[in-house]
């Protein structure tokens, strides 16, 4: 009983740190995008900076599990919705509509995948969970809510973000069958190696071009850097063994934390203005993300 307290405790600190880690990526991607970095090359140069280290010290520590070729499919299908397709629905879906709105599409992922592991696993669907799952919703929404309160609709916006929801949903089903089998370290490395040919036709198409213009500064590097190893690497790894500890279910909703890393890390550097309403929006997220985790047994 005491050590499957601590594991719990200890997938709640990884779940904690992946979204501490993330939260910081969206302030390291508007770098790298000021400096003129287009989003295919800015994904593809932090999933090979996070497999050329991580495949490096595991292999060193004899600590990388080798992929069965029965289980390739799987790990290339991960590979597949998350990063690959999931980058794409949430980088493209935010050029046409506002950020307001992509948030709160992005934090209906925790019901989907609820769903999604209900008919693919047979996972069971707590009450607890959708009411704090869509607590913490609300939460976002008051978050990201412009001064004037309007929010920018678009089709093109909206489909690119449900295949975003999509591609999530998919991973976390790949990833309860193969954590089953693999480590969280080994299934975050191959994650990420195997996405990489996925990123090459679309930079020779569409990104070469810009590279001549790109400033590559301290600051470039060091968010490159960052995004590899804290953001692709260690919190998909954290997130991976949060998983394997808590049930994909409880864990994702957990994302809905990472609007207010965000909020407070662009805050403290001058990207954003704190609001009463942004305050009253923490509250309700935390609030809907703690009430998500309960299990509140029937009396009657």
């Amino acid at each position: 009983m005491k050590k499957d307290t601590q594991e719990k405790g200890l997938g709640y600190l990884s779940i904690l740190l992946a979204m501490l880690f993330w939260g910081f990526s969206f302030v390291w991607i508007k770098q790298l995008l000021n400096n003129n970095f287009p989003v295919f090359t800015i994904v593809f140069i932090r999933l090979v900076l996070a497999s050329a280290v991580f495949i490096t010290l595991l292999k060193c520590s004899k600590k990388l599990q080798k992929i069965e070729r029965a289980d390739f499919k799987d790990f290339l299908l991960l590979a597949f919705f998350e990063p690959f397709l999931y980058f794409i629905g949430e980088d493209f879906g935010l050029k046409y509509v506002d950020a307001s709105y992509a948030a709160v599409i992005i934090a209906l992922i925790p019901i989907v995948i609820s769903i999604t592991m209900y008919f693919a696993e047979h996972a069971p669907i707590r009450w607890e969970f959708v009411v704090g799952t869509l607590v913490s919703v609300g939460g976002v929404l008051m978050l990201t809510m412009s001064p004037n309160g309007q929010i920018v609709f678009s089709l093109k916006g909206t489909l690119l973000l449900s295949l975003a929801v999509l591609a999530a949903a998919g991973y976390s089903v790949q990833l309860t069958r193969l954590l089953r089998k693999y480590s969280p370290a080994s299934v975050t490395t191959w994650q990420n190696f195997i996405a990489i040919p996925f990123y090459i036709p679309f930079i020779l198409f569409f990104d070469i071009k810009q590279w001549p213009a790109l400033t590559w500064d301290a600051s470039a590097i060091l968010s490159l850097v960052c995004l590899a190893l804290l953001c692709s690497a260690a919190a998909y790894m954290l997130y991976s063994y949060s998983v394997k500890q808590l049930t994909v279910s409880k864990t994702s909703v957990f994302t809905n934390l990472i609007p207010i890393v965000t909020l407070l890390a662009a805050s403290a550097i001058g990207q954003e203005s704190f609001t009463p309403i942004k305050f009253w929006g923490i509250l309700v997220i935390v609030a809907g993300v703690t009430f998500s985790q309960l299990r509140i047994k029937n009396t009657n």
